[in-house]
């Protein structure tokens, strides 16, 4: 892998700018606290994004609203451009987006899936997408406080780190699994041993069962034969009490034909009494009907009705004429009025239309009046004659109604004589039905009297059929109460033997489960003792070879660091041990630049390890060192100029604030920090970087 170019925009102390990095030894060089580590750390944040426990207030500049880093590379063939975004936001600041472009190809998605995409063509293992990225740390770029740290780490956490780097951590993850497994057997094994204890108690039950189940087979058997014998003794009453049943069956239609005949005499009753009652009716009528009616008597009334009629329409008739008469009368009077007034009016004549004279107006006006005279008089006589007829008429009127009431009363009483005849006629009618009714009571009740007796010579057959019948009940009754004793024993045997079988599958499982057992308690064994013992072994053998090598590659490097006659060797932990005339010196006790030296010398030596043991990752050809030469004195500084000949890496990035470092390397990119805002300057051989 090779860095190409890194832009920034408002990360940290940077606004925006570009870095390119040059193949070679490349010299990160400024003032501290210029932003030299802001270029290191965004290369990191490019790769892998924010690391668990790092904020992202660590990167985005103070009171801006987002910050970008886009970084150029080469690796395993491959020319990368990665993009990555941090945003604020109310409570904190989080990534915003993450893009990886490989060869022209731009892949955008989720943080996980960018960095995941970003270890493939680094050919990192996949274990490491969503842990810190120690890999990187102890391969290419490490800050030299966090060298240290691992150095003065206790043992134990010193070896996890390493097992981790060096991928040898599964070995641990073996062993921890080996216990949860171990742990799980015994759980497992504790379960299966409380069901195998329990085959002799099943056993002893299955055995009960069986000698139970014989037992009730004989009962079975034994209920069986009652059963039979019973439903022979029922069959034998029951045909006896089909020969008495017919012989009570003669008895019963004897008690029928008594029924019928009693229903049939008090249907006779009943007519005999309605009969007896419509008589007394018809007596009541026939006392309240008599009268002396003779049939001359309405022929006279009828004439009599008949010429009174006449008399009426007569005089009627005399009376239309008379008032008629009357009407001409008035007519004449009116027209003699009418004259007399014409006349009076009158001033010539309307004939010849001559004047006319008044006496001859008077002559015809006493003409007129005398005519008036006479007419009244005939009219007084005629109203008489009009009254007289009217009265006339009143009374032949009156004479009629009571003629006409007269002969009502004798119709009523022809009517009553024709009804009285209709009753006689019935009366004689209802007594011969009466005669009859009575003759077929007497006849009927000395047919039951008849049948009563044939019925009572049967009574003792079925006082028999009722003591057969109980009999039959009885027998029947103890024929389902063994049925139901029987059913009772069949359904507890068919428990007992589906119990027993039960038994007999569990036991049959129960063995099972102690070759199951016992399988489990010799994986359980052979896993706590042999191959737990395996596996420390084999790590403790991959360790070994490793912390030879180790140990000899940090001798190497660190005796290209001292002057002075030092030794160094790796412990068990690999702790480095610091030997001088013969006695161990404690790390602490150390100075600055020895101390400087050992983290270095074991961080170089770590670097080459790394990439030894897995050398199919594609960073060997970069490595960063930050700060290597703190505390070094004048002579260790000349020997480092040794140390990065011996590197043979493509790209070498050294951050250092030491002028000296600038004699040992192909470019210089210069820092500077101006009113709060980073800027960068390369060499005159290298692109220009604008303040």
């Amino acid at each position: 892998m090779i860095f190409k170019k890194i832009n920034l925009k408002n990360i940290r102390s940077y606004k925006e700018e570009e870095i390119y990095f040059p193949e070679g030894a490349v010299l990160l060089a400024g003032d501290i606290g210029s932003g030299k580590t802001t270029i290191l750390l965004a290369i990191e944040y490019a790769l892998f994004g924010l690391q668990p426990g790092q904020r992202g207030s660590a990167l985005l500049s103070k009171g801006e609203d987002s910050g970008e880093v886009t970084l150029e590379l080469e690796a395993n063939n491959n020319h990368l451009i990665i993009e990555r975004g941090l945003k604020r936001n109310n409570k904190s600041i989080n990534q915003d987006f993450a893009v990886v472009t490989i060869n022209g190809a731009r892949f955008e998605s989720s943080i996980t899936e960018v960095k995941t995409k970003i270890l493939e063509v680094l050919n990192y293992p996949q274990d490491f997408i969503r842990k810190n990225n120690l890999l990187y740390r102890y391969t290419i770029y490490t800050p030299q406080e966090e060298m240290k740290q691992i150095i003065l780490e206790d043992a134990e956490s010193r070896l996890d780190v390493l097992r981790h780097v060096f991928g040898m951590d599964k070995y641990k993850r073996i062993k921890e699994n080996i216990q949860r497994v171990t742990i799980q057997l015994r759980e497992e094994a504790r379960g299966l041993q409380f069901e195998v204890a329990q085959i002799d108690s099943k056993k002893s039950d299955l055995d009960s069962n069986e000698k139970f189940i014989s037992i009730l087979n004989k009962k079975l058997s034994d209920k069986e034969v009652f059963i039979k014998e019973q439903i022979k003794i029922s069959k034998e009453k029951e045909i006896e009490i089909g020969l008495l049943m017919e012989k009570t069956s003669e008895r019963e239609g004897f008690k029928k034909e008594i029924e019928k005949s009693g229903i049939v005499i008090s249907n006779k009753q009943e007519q005999l009494a309605s009969i007896n009652k419509e008589l007394i009716s018809i007596e009541l009528i026939l006392s309240k009907n008599k009268s002396d009616f003779d049939e001359n008597n309405i022929l006279e009334i009828i004439k009599k009705i008949n010429s009174k009629t006449k008399t009426i329409e007569i005089l009627n008739k005399t009376y239309i004429e008379l008032f008629s008469k009357n009407n001409s009368l008035d007519i004449m009077i009116a027209q003699e009025l009418s004259k007399k007034e014409r006349v009076a009016k009158l001033s010539f004549c309307l004939t010849c239309l001559q004047d006319v004279p008044d006496s001859h107006k008077h002559n015809i006006l006493l003409s007129s009046e005398s005519n008036i005279i006479q007419i009244k008089k005939d009219k007084l006589k005629l109203d008489s004659e009009i009254q007289r007829v009217s009265s006339e008429i009143s009374k032949e009127k009156e004479n009629l109604k009571s003629l006409e009431t007269e002969k009502s009363l004798l119709v009523i009483q022809k009517i009553k004589l024709e009804e009285s005849k209709r009753y006689e006629i019935k009366k004689e009618e209802l007594m011969k039905t009466k005669n009859s009714i009575e003759k077929d009571i007497k006849l009927m009740e000395e047919h039951v009297y008849s049948l009563k007796e044939s019925s009572f010579e049967y009574l003792k057959f079925e006082q028999s059929l009722k003591s057969k019948k109980d009999e039959f009940n009885l027998s029947l009754k103890i024929e389902k109460n063994v049925e139901i004793e029987q059913a009772e024993i069949k359904k507890e045997l068919e428990l007992t033997v589906k119990e027993a079988n039960s038994l007999k599958s569990e036991i049959a499982k129960s063995e099972v489960t102690k070759k199951k057992l016992i399988d489990l308690l010799d994986k359980e064994i052979w896993l706590s003792n042999n191959f737990t013992e395996l596996v420390s072994f084999t790590e403790k053998m991959i360790l070994t070879t490793l912390r030879k090598e180790f140990t000899k590659l940090f001798n190497k490097w660190f005796s290209m660091l001292t002057t002075d006659s030092f030794g160094v060797y790796l412990d068990e932990t690999f702790s480095p041990i610091i030997v001088h005339s013969d006695f161990e010196l404690d790390y602490e006790f150390l100075s600055g630049g020895e101390r400087t030296a050992v983290a270095l010398a074991y961080r170089l030596a770590l670097n080459q390890m790394i990439n030894s043991v897995l050398s199919k990752i594609k960073t060997q050809e970069v490595i960063i060192l930050d700060e290597p030469t703190d505390g070094f004195s004048e002579q260790q500084l000349d020997k480092v100029r040794d140390i990065l000949q011996e590197l043979h890496v493509k790209q070498l990035i050294i951050v250092s604030h030491e002028p000296k470092i600038e004699s040992f390397v192909d470019h210089v990119i210069r820092f500077r920090k101006v009113n709060g805002i980073s800027s960068v300057q390369q060499n005159s051989n290298d692109k220009i970087q604008t303040f």
